[in-house]
């Protein structure tokens, strides 16, 4: 029963941290992500100064970094409208100031989860070193919890992607205790450059790269569970 309780803290941790790392994976390790999404959606014409992209680029890639703790703060010039101005107005700075704070947050919940995955995993190669008669179980208790959890995940998703828009809402009023994520188009130009449009992409890459990642661990546990 012990080591069940146990295979099952090690799958669920681990998707928790592949989970992360297929944001992370999107977020900042795919080449010309952010400007092939600018570029198909053509959000130069929607901003509210005349800016061309590798202003753009500038700006945005600073904020990223800003995003994950390698940048102390949003004082970043660009040049707009022919002249030098900040590209980010203090309502901006604000909300993505606690962006910031939920990604350090979840960098953190990643670490947690790792360190818990690979801890259960020395605990069950120790246990079946002198038990090997429950690999099976093992294995087997692995592959049902992943496929029990992305079964209530995907349905989860489902949903969401039915109403995105009303999705997209009640997860900003779950993360954030302010108003200041509720931008003017007319005001902001971080709003312009992100459309609904562009979240719903980089959602659906985060769940296939994450999909793809719990497959193969579902794979290689198939192939370590003994033949009956």
């Amino acid at each position: 029963m012990k080591i069940k309780i146990i295979a099952i803290i090690c799958a669920l941790s681990f998707m928790v941290a592949a989970l992360l790392t297929a944001a992370d994976i999107t977020m900042y390790h795919i080449p010309g992500y952010y400007r092939h999404q600018f570029e198909e959606k053509d959000v130069l014409g929607d901003l509210n100064r005349n800016i061309d992209m590798d202003n753009v680029m500038s700006a945005f890639s600073e904020m990223m970094e800003y995003l994950r703790g390698n940048r102390s703060n949003l004082n970043i010039e660009v040049t707009a409208d022919g002249t030098r101005q900040e590209f980010y107005t203090a309502r901006e700075k604000v909300h993505l100031r606690d962006v910031r704070a939920i990604f350090l947050k979840a960098y953190l919940v990643r670490l947690i989860a790792t360190l818990i995955f690979f801890i259960s995993l020395i605990c069950i190669f120790i246990y079946y070193k002198y038990r090997a008669s429950y690999r099976s179980s093992i294995c087997k208790t692995f592959i049902n919890t992943c496929t029990i959890t992305n079964a209530a995940f995907l349905l989860v998703v489902g949903i969401a992607a039915v109403n995105f828009d009303k999705a997209f809402m009640i997860f900003h009023k779950v993360l954030f205790a302010n108003n200041y994520w509720k931008l003017n188009p007319n005001e902001s130009d971080l709003i312009n450059l992100l459309p609904q449009s562009f979240f719903e992409h980089t959602a659906l890459v985060i769940c296939g790269i994450y999909f793809v990642m719990v497959s193969i661990a579902v794979f290689v546990t198939l192939k370590l569970r003994p033949r009956s």
